[in-house]
């Protein structure tokens, strides 16, 4: 008899006239989530997003990002102390610039004093 199908027009009208009796769509069916048959066309976008976030990181990190030969760098500590690390200082290769939460680069120790930074003790 394989799959029967109960089909009466009454009681079609009654399950409509009553609603659903949820408010919130079932997750499954969820509009905004892509579907098997969208994930094609969505995963490249987000691909695309995500590359575009990190070239542009990756450009704002950068010592070329102030000039050439701006190889200073202006870190803010998790207290908020600004401090700048100069090449060869012991934590110098693992200091990220992050311009995001005020971090830079400068050209000198002269100018990073300026502005309001310390050296780092190593």
């Amino acid at each position: 008899m394989g799959n029967v199908v109960n089909f009466d027009p009454r009681k079609q009208r009654k399950r409509k006239a009553r609603g659903s009796g949820s408010s919130r769509p079932h997750p499954r069916y969820n509009r905004n989530h892509p579907t098997n048959g969208q994930l094609a066309d969505w995963i490249p976008g987000v691909a695309l997003a995500a590359g575009i976030t990190i070239l542009a990181t990756a450009m704002l990190t950068s010592p070329m990002a102030s000039g050439i030969g701006c190889d200073i760098k202006g870190n803010v500590s998790t207290t908020g102390e600004r401090i700048f690390h100069v090449p060869g200082q012991e934590y110098y290769r693992e200091t990220v610039v992050n311009p995001l939460r005020g971090e830079r680069w400068f050209c000198s120790e002269e100018a990073a004093r300026e502005a309001g930074w310390r050296k780092a003790f190593r």
